[in-house]
């Protein structure tokens, strides 16, 4: 099988992480009769293949005025045969990129509603916090409900999910050698970290939660907000510098990592890799792989409402044996499918399985 993926390259976060493990595990794909090709638009062969893989960060600026042009373009890709399969990077598993769906074969994203049928209806904000939110505290966003339109239900047939932001480098370093790589191209810089510290060290800091909340929209922010004004009165979450802020994650027992534009965070895999436990809002409206997030296995949840936020970090510090069995799992977990000997495999199988339409 010929994939060709019409990508912009290592650009952003989002975008890194779904073209890793495409660089990463090139070989394993191609022993597996994967053969797997960027390409740009300028590429005279854009179509001699058997799937067209359209990174959505390749047309991020195509829509607005120039959205018929760009729809036009999509849709001209199929008349080779090619099949088109749209992999939707952006972060939050509400929003729907929804023009695209009618010209695309398959609609694959990192992460989706385990409730295909909300796709269906708005969703104020085009994420179900910001809706949550809207709809528990009057939280308004400026631009309304949503520029997103709602789907048919023929199409959510054709939502599939991908892979995950998860699958890239997080380590102190990580960032820096994607950012030389996207320069060099020189595929030795990508490699996957091993965990860097186990959950049973020794960790003086109860408590991590270094996030911003500057996002534009109130919907978003919100969260974060409520989380920062609990814990003011605990502990300091204003950023730091990546070294510093890698190193207290070692030192920490347990890290908060609220939502932001979406419900993954890059956060969530710096923690994984340092030992640390994970504590997120509820994870139970999304499906994603792979699934880091299962519930009191590998990550510790709180309520959206945060009503039982202060407990359940309490629950984690207090109850040693439970709070490392669960870092360690999670952290386990993680590692299977990026540094464990069996990862290449686990996504060769993954890619076949959402490439089969």
């Amino acid at each position: 099988m010929r994939v060709n993926v019409l990508t912009p390259g290592f650009t952003t976060s989002n975008g890194s992480a779904f073209l890793f493990p495409l660089v990463v595990h090139k070989t394993h794909l191609r022993d597996a009769a994967i053969d797997v090709r960027m390409v740009q638009r300028s590429s005279p062969q854009i179509t001699d293949c058997d799937v067209l893989a359209i990174d959505s960060k390749e047309f991020r600026n195509g829509w607005g005025d120039n959205k018929s042009r760009t729809l036009e373009l999509i849709s001209s890709y199929s008349e080779s045969g090619a099949t088109l399969v749209w992999f939707d990077t952006t972060d939050s598993t509400g929003t729907l990129q929804a023009d695209v769906l009618p010209v695309v074969d398959r609609y694959l994203k990192a992460q989706l509603l385990s409730n295909k049928s909300r796709y269906t209806k708005r969703i104020y904000g085009g994420r179900l916090h910001s809706e949550y939110y809207h709809d528990l505290a009057g939280v308004a966003d400026d631009d309304g409900i949503s520029i997103d339109q709602p789907i048919s239900v023929e199409d959510t047939l054709k939502l599939g999910i991908s892979w995950n932001s998860g699958l890239a480098d997080y380590s102190t370093y990580g960032p820096w050698r994607i950012g030389l790589y996207r320069r060099i191209k020189f595929a030795r810089l990508l490699r996957y970290p091993a965990p860097f510290q186990s959950s049973n060290s020794d960790r003086p800091n109860d408590l991590s939660a270094r996030f911003g909340a500057t996002y534009s929209k109130a919907t978003v922010r919100y969260q974060r907000e409520q989380i920062r004004d609990l814990l003011a009165s605990r502990l300091d979450t204003n950023k730091l510098s990546r070294r510093g802020y890698m190193k207290e994650l070692q030192r920490s027992k347990v890290v908060i990592s609220p939502f932001g534009w979406g419900e993954i965070t890059l956060k969530d895999f710096e923690v994984f890799l340092s030992g640390s436990l994970l504590l997120k809002p509820s994870m139970d409206h999304m499906r994603t792989w792979p699934d880091f997030y299962e519930k009191n296995v590998t990550v510790l949840t709180h309520d959206w409402d945060l009503a039982n936020l202060e407990e359940q970090i309490e629950l984690a510090v207090n109850n040693e044996g439970d709070r490392i069995e669960i870092a360690a799992q999670g952290q386990q977990r993680y590692a299977e499918y990026t540094s464990g000997p069996n990862a290449a495999e686990k996504f060769v199988t993954h890619f076949r399985e959402v490439m089969s339409l």
